[in-house]
């Protein structure tokens, strides 16, 4: 049985023989009732302060869940972002090393085609220096011919 002020203010006693003084019981009975009234409302009171209190709590656990899902999806995405900055680099990486290899490549074949060229220009000199040669001795054979010819009649 649960006690209430008012229980308390309306409890009567029995009257025995050499009872107690019902006076001083009854003051008794109000200073205790008052007692118990400020006990009782204080306990209401903090009652209802802790479902506040509780609800607060509930209401902060749950901010703290989301900030911790919040955190942790910002830590998978912070996570994924480098991994994705990483796969790019090593891809403009390879990009970079095959456009090097390839202009590396052009640059060599450039080379051999410019050495060739240098190698054809240097036989076609000694072609044109040897036919000049020739048309040279030919002539110089030629002059040498007429002044024999013209050193004998």
């Amino acid at each position: 049985m649960q006690l209430t002020p008012i229980d308390i203010r309306n409890k009567e006693f029995r009257k025995g023989m050499r009872g107690y003084q019902c006076e001083e019981v009854e003051k008794f009975l109000e200073a205790v009732s008052k007692e118990f009234e400020t006990v009782y409302a204080e306990n209401f009171e903090l009652r209802e302060k802790i479902q506040r209190v509780e609800s607060e709590i509930g209401h902060y656990r749950k901010i703290e869940n989301t900030l911790q899902q919040t955190m942790l999806l910002a830590q998978q995405t912070a996570e994924e972002a480098r991994q994705a900055a990483r796969r790019e680099a090593e891809l403009l990486l390879r990009e970079a090393e095959q456009e090097k290899e390839q202009r590396l490549s052009e640059a060599k074949s450039k080379w051999e085609e410019i050495q060739e060229e240098i190698q054809e220009l240097i036989r076609k000199r000694e072609l044109i220096r040897a036919q000049l040669k020739s048309f040279l001795n030919a002539h110089l054979d030629l002059a040498d011919s007429l002044e024999r010819d013209l050193n004998v009649s």
